[in-house]
């Protein structure tokens, strides 16, 4: 529970313990905070002490150095309604223990009701109600500066960057939903499953597109390739199943209790995993392939530009194995008597409050560097470095190499003036096939496009880049 001062204009937080009329037995109760459990009792080897009075039979007995201990005993031949409320002064796991304390009955029941400053959320949840409303102020934030520049620049809009926009859109929605959901359960004190399931679908959503972005990106899409191809495809299928698999995971954590789950909690958290895996090396083996393409092609801008998402990518990585050996040493020890009272207050943190935080720096980056300028349009177009004949030959063969059909001049009758004047511009046109999206794919990359004579087909579009 919190104390009054941990939750500014909150009521005064207390446990009351309410004796019911039915009970046949006399009751003695003890509410302390945990860290007290210690003092509690007295460890006797056999021989009387004589430390109680007569008056005290039946009551508890606890170190009175303790604060946080107070005891009280409910009489069974009262016919008063009876009650006893316990201040809490102090944040802390607080506890309640009761027992007989007459030997002619066991028979007793008492309600208690735990009573925050803020509302009737659990107090180990009740920080998911300020950190998602957080969220929504920040990503409120964010989608009105990504709008004001795409409106500013939207002649220049990249694909990727309408990606980027429905992601925004996502979060937006997502984190709003989120705090709405506990705000609704903490007033109400009950879940609304309506909420829920919404809060589910748009999280699951939210890492679906945001993942299928990050791959496609990494595959150069909008700024190495016009099109991926079938590879679309295959990228499409793994964000679905990564979109149902989200749904489970989503509402398995809100549903399920990983303190007394078992090994049910892994039945949620296993498939996303694997998704998430296919994701991660997918993306990794796809950012390494496009930079030795910018490399080879001497294209020094766009391959700074990815090699800095690259270390993101790493540095990303790097946390989510910190956190999964973390999260592992807490499911280990998760039986340990001091480990809910220890750990209650940085439960949710552990469970989804650290991969929201690195969700918001990772994305945060990847907006700084797609974000929408009046020279995104030459991204696919720019390079840096002026190259001559032999140098050109070589990154031909190279990309040949890598899977990338051979590179060419222009060399008819017709187009040898307008070649020349591109290489003394310093320029080179490229041939990088159709725009649609079956003449562009990774798979289909080494198919060659040669005639029945070897030599190749007219292209039927160009890019020109710049050296």
């Amino acid at each position: 529970m919190f104390d009054k001062a941990a939750i500014p204009g909150g009521a005064d937080p207390k446990i009351t313990l309410k004796y019911d009329k039915i009970s046949d037995a006399n009751a003695s109760v003890v509410v302390f905070e945990y860290s007290d459990f210690s003092s509690i009792g007295y460890f006797s080897k056999g021989e009387a002490k004589n430390h109680c009075s007569e008056s005290q039979l039946g009551s508890i007995i606890f170190d009175k150095k303790a604060s946080s201990i107070t005891t009280h005993v409910f009489i069974s031949t009262a016919t008063s309604d009876q009650s006893y409320i316990y201040h809490v002064n102090k944040t802390g796991f607080y506890c309640v223990a009761a027992l007989p304390s007459n030997k002619t009955s066991q028979n007793f029941i008492i309600k208690i009701d735990w009573r925050n400053p803020y509302g009737e959320l659990p107090a180990s949840d009740y920080p998911k109600l300020p950190f998602y409303g957080l969220l929504s102020l920040v990503y409120l934030v964010i989608g009105v500066i990504w709008m004001t520049l795409s409106i500013i620049h939207w002649r220049d809009i990249l694909p990727v960057q309408n990606y980027i926009s429905s992601v925004i859109l996502f979060l937006m929605l997502e984190m709003a939903f989120n705090w709405g959901y506990w705000e609704n359960y903490n007033n109400y004190g009950v879940s609304s499953t309506f909420l829920l399931c919404l809060v589910a679908v748009l999280n699951a959503g939210r890492n679906s597109i945001s993942f299928f972005m990050l791959l496609i990106v990494c595959m150069g899409y909008g700024v190495v390739k016009p099109t991926l191809g079938n590879t679309m495809n295959k990228c499409r299928a793994l964000a679905a199943a990564h979109f149902l698999f989200g749904i489970m995971y989503a509402a398995g954590t809100m549903l399920i209790d990983p303190d007394t789950s078992g090994p049910l909690v892994f039945l949620v958290i296993f498939p996303l995993a694997l998704t998430m895996t296919a994701f991660y090396i997918w993306t990794l083996q796809s950012i390494t392939n496009t930079l030795q393409t910018l490399e080879i092609r001497k294209q020094n801008v766009k391959s700074l530009m990815y090699k800095r998402l690259y270390k993101l990518l790493v540095f990303s990585v790097s946390v989510l194995f910190v956190f999964f050996f973390i999260n592992m040493f807490n499911y280990l020890h998760r039986g340990d008597s001091d480990w809910i009272p220890r750990y209650w207050q940085w439960k949710w943190f552990l469970l989804d409050g650290w991969l929201n935080i690195l969700y918001l720096i990772v994305f945060s980056v990847i907006l700084v560097i797609w974000r929408p300028t009046f020279n995104n349009k030459r991204y696919p177009l720019i390079n840096n470095k002026k190259l001559d004949d032999y140098d050109l030959d070589n990154i031909s063969h190279a990309l040949e190499s890598l899977g990338y059909e051979q590179m060419k001049y222009r060399n008819s009758t017709r187009d040898h003036s307008e070649t020349e004047r591109l290489r003394g511009d310093g320029t080179a046109i490229f041939d990088i096939g159709d725009e649609q999206d079956g003449e562009w794919d990774d798979d289909d990359e080494s198919n060659s496009r040669r005639g029945s004579s070897g030599n190749y087909e007219a292209p039927s579009r160009y890019y020109v880049y710049s050296f």
